[in-house]
């Protein structure tokens, strides 16, 4: 009797799941989708006061969970109130959810907190690897994490693992941002980077895949085409950091490599991303997108066109730095881009759910 009473209370308890599963409104279904893309984008936003429009307005698109990350350029660093009254808000307004607060913070020429807003200065990576051993620089990158960690941020978009390949390329030989030639070498002072924010709570990434070192321009600018200059050792910091679990998150560049992306920028190639970083590199990681708002994208593809292809192509996290005709509903629009994707069979579901989940691994370091 009391075996087929349990029959009969596991057959109601099932008939009832399905029934529940059969009535969930396409609303409800459609706002867990929302909320997974939501976290798949990272904004910026104008403006430096904590107390503006724009900042509020964030905040409100955080709390309402169509954000997932924060990163703060250089014209948001005013005054060191000013950030950390910044920080607190984007994080306030996260509550439970888990928010990725960014900035760029690699020492020498590229310190976002540097000593106009009263920190200290910390050295390029370049005079880092002439006058300082792995070990000395972690120690050194120990105290840069400080800094960000107690001002609120809990992502660098650093270190750089570039190859010194041409000593005047205009965005990183010009500014000392590599650690040299070597990618051994390079691989050891990164890897001490990571190891001193990862102690602080700060997930790292590596910037910028395959290797921006040899280039003879800029991407912030337009394209950069690389296909004759960049050397196949470029890819070994990239592939020793995987392998020694140093790698939680990699950003692809805005770069032209007709063997390894095709005819599109590495960013949005799915030849480079999911058949070169994923398949043969075999990095499980975070792939976050540098901005998809600077030249080389933005004056070449439509805003639309940039978001579908950088999610098909791999990209789990959408860089948007807003800077460009800012737009005070582009979390939304965004959103709405990638949901009305789904529906016409332009981008898998499937994509969507895996980003998110890689999301809220690299977020367990943080939180």
């Amino acid at each position: 009797m009391g075996t087929a009473i349990k029959r009969v209370f596991v057959s109601l308890s099932i008939a009832l799941l399905l029934m529940a599963m059969m009535t969930t409104s396409p609303s409800q279904a459609q706002t867990s989708r929302n909320a997974m893309i939501g976290q798949m984008l990272m904004m910026g936003f104008p403006g430096s006061n904590p107390d503006g429009s724009w900042p509020k307005r964030l905040a409100a698109q955080i709390s309402r969970g169509q954000v997932g990350g924060v990163v703060m350029l250089g014209y948001n660093f005013k005054s060191k109130a000013g950030v950390k009254r910044l920080t607190s808000l984007f994080r306030n307004a996260a509550g439970r959810r888990k928010l990725f607060i960014a900035l760029d913070m690699e020492g020498g020429a590229v310190q976002r907190l540097g000593r106009k807003l009263g920190y200290p200065s910390i050295p390029s990576a370049r005079r880092i690897a002439r006058t300082q051993s792995p070990q000395q620089a972690q120690k050194t990158y120990s105290r840069l994490a400080a800094i960000s960690r107690n001002a609120g941020f809990n992502m660098n978009l650093g270190p750089v693992v570039d190859l010194l390949i041409n000593p005047s390329n205009p965005v990183i030989g010009r500014w000392n941002r590599s650690y040299g030639t070597d990618p051994t070498k390079v691989a050891a002072y990164a890897s001490a980077f990571v190891k001193a924010h990862r102690a602080r709570g700060i997930v790292t990434v590596l910037k910028h895949f395959p290797g921006h070192g040899s280039s003879l321009s800029d991407s912030h600018d337009g394209f950069v085409d690389i296909s004759n200059t960049w050397r196949n050792k470029e890819l070994e910091p990239f592939v020793k950091m995987i392998a020694r679990g140093d790698a939680v998150a990699i950003m692809p560049g805005h770069l032209i490599h007709r063997q390894i992306a095709g005819s599109v920028p590495v960013s949005i190639s799915r030849k480079a991303i999911r058949g070169l970083l994923r398949n043969k590199l075999k990095f499980r990681g975070l792939v976050l997108s540098d901005d998809l708002q600077m030249g080389a994208i933005a004056k070449n593809f439509s805003y639309r066109s940039a978001v579908i292809r950088a999610v098909n192509a791999g990209v789990d996290m959408l860089m948007i730095s807003n800077s460009r005709k800012p737009d005070k509903n582009l979390p939304a629009k965004t959103i709405a881009i990638i949901s009305n994707a789904i529906d016409k069979g332009q981008i898998s579901e499937a994509t969507v759910r895996a980003a998110y989940q890689r999301i809220q691994r690299a977020k367990a370091i943080a939180f």
